[in-house]
Order: structure tokens, then sequence, then C-alpha cells
């Protein structure tokens, strides 16, 4: 079973050794919330600013918790937004099955052409 959103705040919280009271207070959000979110139960979407603000406490990945909410962060949305090319390229490197690492390879090194 794929990693949820809840999996991953619940395991980063444990292995920092945070309680979820002291998790939600230094989010600025209730103890409810964190527990709503860790059971998978809470239905609003969240905001970005929160979800960084939880990579920040938990010490995690901005862009990681940003894909297990389902949710590309805004800097991204602007870059496709700039180059309408950009979708078609994405689903021709699903298609390809290229990675991240493998088009980074790709890419001249920097001070080099």
């Amino acid at each position: 079973m794929p990693e949820t959103l809840g999996d991953r705040i619940r395991k980063r919280r444990a292995e920092l050794g945070l309680t979820l009271r002291e998790a939600a207070k230094r989010m600025n959000k209730s103890a409810t919330i964190l527990s709503r979110l860790e059971g998978n139960k809470e239905r609003t979407p969240l905001k970005e600013e929160t979800i960084r603000k939880l990579a920040e406490v938990l010490e995690d990945d901005f862009d990681t918790l940003m894909l297990l909410a389902g949710k590309v962060p805004q800097d991204v949305v602007t870059v496709m937004k700039d180059d309408p090319k950009l979708p078609e390229f994405l689903r021709r490197i699903g298609r390809e099955n290229l990675s991240a690492d493998q088009l980074t390879g790709m890419l001249p090194k920097k001070g080099k052409t």
C-alpha cells in the first residue's frame, strides 16, 4: 500500500520524538487537526504554506509532502504556465520512464557549455 501523507507525518513525528501536541504547537495548529491529518481524515485541502510548515517542523522534504497531499507547488505551476509545451514534455518523460536523475544527468554541468 502506498504511503499516505498521514503515514509520513506520523512516521517523521515519531522519528523526531515529538508528541502530537508538540508538533501541532510548532505548526501553530491544533492537535486535533494534526491527528486528523495523521489518520487521513482531514477533508479540508491543505494550503501550501501549511505543508511548508509541516516540512519545516518534521524536517522533511517539502516536495515529497506536496506530492503526498496531491498538490503541485505554486512555483512549479508558474513554470508550467510560462511554457505551454511543458505538459506534453512531462507526459513524454512519463511514457519513456525517465527519472529526474536521468534528466538531470543530461543537463550541461555548471560552468561548462
